[in-house]
């Protein structure tokens, strides 16, 4: 049942977030370091951000598993 609300929550969260992104949808730029400038539209920005905070999580998500999986076994 967890498992269920997890997800609904989950998908309810990019429903939010894909709703938000369809309706800024202008042009944005984006620097860096005063060398490479890029115009994404916005949405596409927020998605790029939504799935790297999803990589970046589970990446430590991941780790954090394994440094338990370590401790216990000494």
């Amino acid at each position: 049942m967890m498992r269920f609300l997890s997800g609904l929550f989950k998908l309810f969260l990019f429903a939010v977030i894909f709703i938000f992104a369809v309706y800024n949808f202008d042009l944005v730029t984006l620097r860096f370091a005063n060398v490479y400038e890029f115009h994404l539209p916005l949405a596409v920005v927020i998605f790029m951000v939504f799935i790297l905070g999803l990589v970046l999580g589970t990446t430590m998500t991941w780790v954090n598993r394994l440094t338990l999986k370590k401790s216990q076994k000494s």
